[in-house]
């Protein structure tokens, strides 16, 4: 997961003014966030995104205004050692961004497109076969979809929103929404199930989960979804419920692969203890992001070598 959906929905809320672009570049030591991380200004400072644990926001958003007054990308190297007790220093550069390259940013993660951005003394752009300091491909943000309308989807999808995903809720009618609110950000669709390959085209950072309390509907939905290449498919229920589930699904001869089998996470969610709707939606919440990004779910503390693998390339 990559700042952009955030930049840009706060972009969006700009309504064309100004903006500044700040980037992490490169790091000495250790340092919060990893080079790649990003920021955006706008010309009353207020930001969006982080360079650093929120110590050294404020300080790299009035820069923003040297280079807003002139034009001209601010490169910085910023010491934490002697004020913060971070052991590292940061460089950072601050240059004004046009909207028309957060524009097709935003088009492109709209279509579930990847790009490739290059930043380097002479600014950020699309990258066009060349290296710089710093290299960032930006994929599109982990997309979840929930079949069924329940209370208990409601602190799922809100925990996702919270993380920048994008979110669509899928029904059979719209009968089903009854008196439930819609979780800001989401989008509805009602959808036969041998209509979600069609809606939603797999890939590998989509995440389904099937939460509709019907067991017919549920068999339904996984008798479409099951064979795909989504990145994750959740089924809510006992171990119970989904032995029934896949010995029907085994009689459609849906289970002669056992990828099929491991594909699906049921029940759902990780171990994290704790029976309320919310600590139920935290834990699902955790597998899905684990799942897609290829994670243990373990504690840190048991984990060998570097915490957090270096995402950006530095050219």
């Amino acid at each position: 997961m990559n700042d952009w959906p955030f930049l840009v929905d706060f972009a969006r809320r700009q309504r064309g003014g100004r903006l500044a672009l700040a980037t992490l570049v490169a790091r000495e030591g250790s340092s919060y966030r990893q080079p790649g991380a990003r920021m955006l200004i706008a010309e009353d400072l207020s930001f969006c995104g982080s360079l650093s644990g929120g110590c050294l926001e404020e300080g790299i958003a009035n820069t923003a205004r040297k280079v807003f007054a002139d034009g001209k990308a601010q490169r910085m190297v910023i010491d934490t050692r002697p004020h913060f007790g971070c052991p590292g220093k940061l460089h950072v550069q601050v240059e004004e961004i046009a909207t028309e390259l957060i524009e097709r940013i935003e088009s492109e993660l709209r279509q579930r497109r990847s790009l490739l951005l290059v930043t380097d003394p002479e600014g950020t752009r699309m990258a066009a076969g060349e290296t710089g300091d710093l290299l960032e491909k930006v994929v599109p943000p982990p997309r979840l979809i929930a079949v069924g309308w329940t209370p208990d989807m409601e602190p799922v999808l809100g925990f996702a929103a919270t993380l920048g995903w994008e979110l669509h809720r899928v029904l059979r009618d719209h009968r089903m929404t009854g008196d439930t609110p819609a979780v800001a950000g989401e989008s509805i669709h009602v959808l036969a199930a041998e209509e979600m390959i069609r809606s939603f085209r797999p890939d590998a950072a989509t995440a389904v989960l099937v939460m509709t309390h019907h067991l017919a509907t549920d068999l339904a939905f996984l008798r479409e979804i099951l064979p795909e290449g989504y990145g994750y498919i959740g089924l809510l229920g006992s171990k119970r419920r989904r032995e029934t589930l896949l010995a029907e699904l085994g009689e459609l001869g849906l289970l002669e692969d056992p990828v099929v089998t491991e594909r699906l996470h049921a029940p759902v969610g990780l171990d994290l203890g704790g029976h309320h709707p919310a600590t139920i939606a935290l834990a699902i919440v955790a597998e899905i992001q684990a799942v897609l990004a290829g994670a243990s779910a373990g504690f840190l503390r048991d984990k060998t070598g570097t915490i957090h693998p270096q995402a950006m390339s530095l050219g």
